[in-house]
């Protein structure tokens, strides 16, 4: 359904080193760095024709903002990787936004974790398996 989402940052190095350690409970890696724009590119898969998360300088040289409304939801296999998520996010320089546990007004079996990023992006981690 997605090709890739883009996320703002003011700070591409530090956001770089955040998201690879955010992302590896998950089994997601940084894929591809590229410059001009910068940008770095996470997924599962080996190729760049894969669904990607990008971490971008904005295009317009303005400063990145986040979005009033606006989420990245990463799904887990487990619920374990959703409380690894939030530990890792919280070591790193992220603001907690919901700490892990169920959130059965959403579905019977969901588990999520939500937080900030430095640069404000409110990013999700959910497990939708009763495990």
């Amino acid at each position: 359904m997605f090709s890739h989402i883009t996320i703002g940052t003011n700070n591409f190095a530090s956001a770089t080193d955040f998201y690879k350690c955010l992302l590896a409970p998950l089994g997601i890696k940084l894929l591809a760095l590229k410059h001009n724009p910068d940008r770095a590119l996470f997924t599962q898969s080996r190729t760049t024709s894969d669904t990607a998360f990008c971490v971008y300088s904005p295009l317009n040289g303005e400063p990145a903002t986040p979005g009033n409304g606006s989420m990245v939801a990463f799904e887990a296999r487990t619920r374990a990787q959703v409380d690894d998520f939030y530990a890792v996010a919280m070591a790193n320089g992220a603001t907690d936004e919901g700490a892990p546990g169920p959130r059965p007004q959403y579905s019977p079996d969901y588990y999520g974790a939500y937080i900030r990023d430095p640069d404000g992006n409110k990013i999700c981690c959910v497990c939708h398996s009763a495990d």
